[in-house]
């Protein structure tokens, strides 16, 4: 954990540690640990099974092999992110910001390439995956970006970035 330099009432500088607190914990927790199990439950739970118990199309395996492996490099990226930001790492922020860049953009073209892919007839199928894979990353991306560009709390966390 990094100290900061505080004034004591003897003029010399002591350390006091970097308290990471308030949407800032939050938003490192999620990192950590939400968006990872949520991605690991969501393969075990859903992907793995419909991989083996029912006979798919080249297609469905393409597209589901890729899904998964988005989902893990994702996980992966989004829990050391979250570690980088709670530990207060040198360029944690520079590092979350890339990281939700590539979230946003992984999801985009996941989006696109099922689109390619399945040609859906339906229009609720369009919706549905486009709100998982479009929709729903866009406001992630734009609230958390938002709050990492403008609060005064990552500034006087991350006060050398």
């Amino acid at each position: 954990m990094r100290h900061r330099p505080v004034n004591s009432s003897n003029d010399s500088e002591s350390l006091k540690p970097v308290q990471v607190t308030g949407w800032l914990l939050f938003l490192c927790l999620v990192l950590t640990f939400a968006y990872p199990a949520s991605n690991l439950y969501s393969i075990c739970a859903y992907t793995i099974p419909r991989l083996v118990v029912v006979p798919r199309s080249a297609r469905t395996i393409v597209l589901l092999s890729i899904d998964s492996i988005l989902v893990c490099a994702l996980a992966v990226l989004s829990f050391i992110a979250g570690l980088k930001l709670w530990l207060v790492k040198p360029d944690a922020v520079r590092f979350a910001r890339r990281y939700l860049l590539i979230y946003l953009l992984g999801n985009f073209s996941y989006f696109i390439l099922w689109i390619l892919i399945t040609r859906p007839r339906q229009l609720a199928t369009y919706a549905g995956m486009g709100w998982f894979h479009a929709a729903g990353p866009l406001a992630f991306f734009f609230l958390w970006y938002s709050y990492l560009e403008h609060s005064k709390r990552v500034r006087a966390t991350y006060f050398s970035e």
